[in-house]
């Protein structure tokens, strides 16, 4: 019994030794459920004990502030917004190099604006072009576009001509421009009219398709340049289509306004495939023009904002209202009408009108001479007081110191 006591105690007495010269370890592993061997000082592992339990429930630790630091997240923020249309100097590619031109654009699209500024930067870039310039509509209202700007002015209201009378005049227009020599520049307006006359004489419309094709295919190489300008892109009677419109460089205007016609332009082959774009996206970019217009450019094929142009004819058609305008003395215009007159500035002609009259009041004078439809009477008497300011005419009319005081 002795024998078995001491073994005991001699193997406690080691078991002690080996516990105390062993430092306890964390690793991970939970103490056994079955009872340790005994000692005199027992220890209790909290931290093997601590980390078994966070194993089993995880405790949520708020992150230090050095785990901010080291883990930063550059987050991407991409607000869409409508893509904006660059502006694009237009006149500045016209006149850098002259070429044949098919402008389309209905009454009021900004035609008469466009080419005037056009004209009139080529004329800068180019002074020794001859322009030439045939006006079958005669709008005297349109002089200050071509005042200063183009050397030849050829002007008849062909509406009211016969067709073989139009035609001959238009035949007599074509072939002074021929004798011009030099380098020069031929803008027929009014194109569709001009179609419309030669069809109705009978055999001549075949005669203006071999002019139209001649100048396009051939005159640029010789230093002859030809513009047309036209209410829509239907041209196939004018001898324009397939090959030859490629020939020509193609200029259209848009109005909010005009979608039909918009419509009608991308059914023909004026407008490349890959830019006939929808009615409602000419209408967001002519809402980024600050003239409410939108202009595709065959040059760079390319629709984009019109700018704002200056208005050289003194006379602003949107608000029907004429507008003061510096008169331009670049150079002088030889113009001729079908009249015996000789105009010179858009005042001059009022003035002489003005001076010829019989009425003796400004409303007589509008109502019996003037006859501007879809012009406000109140507008025409605004711009001739203006004119009457300074001018010995101003007593004709009756009345018109009174409203002046």
């Amino acid at each position: 019994m002795q024998k078995r006591l001491n073994g005991k105690s001699q193997n406690y007495q080691q078991v002690t030794a080996i516990q105390q010269a062993v430092q306890p370890q964390n690793l991970g592993i939970p103490p056994a459920r079955f009872a340790s061997l005994p000692s005199r000082s027992p220890t209790i592992d909290l931290s093997a004990t601590q980390i078994n339990q966070d194993e089993i429930y995880p405790v949520h630790q708020e992150p230090s502030a050095s785990s901010t630091t080291d883990h930063i997240i550059n987050t991407e923020i991409s607000t869409y917004t409508k893509s904006l249309h660059t502006e694009y100097d237009l006149i500045a590619h016209i006149a850098r190099k002259v070429t044949n031109m098919l402008w389309v654009g209905v009454p009021g699209s900004g035609k008469g604006i466009t080419i005037s500024n056009a004209i009139d930067a080529i004329k800068r870039l180019h002074p020794g072009i001859h322009i030439f310039y045939i006006d079958p509509k005669g709008d005297e209202k349109e002089t200050g576009y071509f005042n200063g700007r183009v050397d030849t002015l050829k002007r008849a209201k062909i509406v009211e001509m016969s067709p073989v009378e139009a035609v001959s005049w238009v035949k007599e227009c074509f072939t002074e421009f021929q004798k011009i020599s030099g380098p020069k520049l031929i803008i027929l307006d009014e194109g569709t009219a001009v179609c419309s006359k030669f069809k109705n004489a009978k055999g001549e419309i075949g005669w203006l398709k071999d002019k139209i094709i001649s100048y396009c295919s051939c005159g640029d190489s010789s230093g002859w340049h030809f513009w047309i300008v036209v209410q829509n892109p239907h041209t196939d009677d004018l001898g324009i289509s397939g090959g030859l419109r490629s020939q020509l460089t193609s200029v259209a205007l848009v109005h909010p306004d005009n979608v039909p016609a918009y419509n009608a332009m991308i059914a023909t082959q004026l407008i490349p495939s890959d830019r006939k774009i929808t009615s409602t996206q000419v209408m967001e970019i002519a809402a980024q023009s600050p003239v409410g217009r939108a202009v595709y450019y065959g040059g760079i094929n390319e629709w984009f904002p019109m700018p704002q142009l200056k208005n050289f004819s003194g006379y602003d058609r949107d608000t029907n209202k004429f507008i003061d305008s510096e008169p331009s003395n670049q150079q002088s215009t030889q113009i001729e009408t079908n009249s015996s007159g000789t105009p010179t500035t858009q005042a001059q002609q009022m003035l002489a009108l003005l001076e010829k009259t019989t009425a003796t009041s400004i409303d007589e004078f509008i109502r019996q001479e003037l006859k501007l439809d879809g012009v406000s009477p109140d507008l025409i008497r605004l711009g001739i007081e203006r004119l009457l300011q300074n001018s010995h005419l101003k007593y004709k009319f009756d009345g018109w110191n009174n409203n002046q005081n």
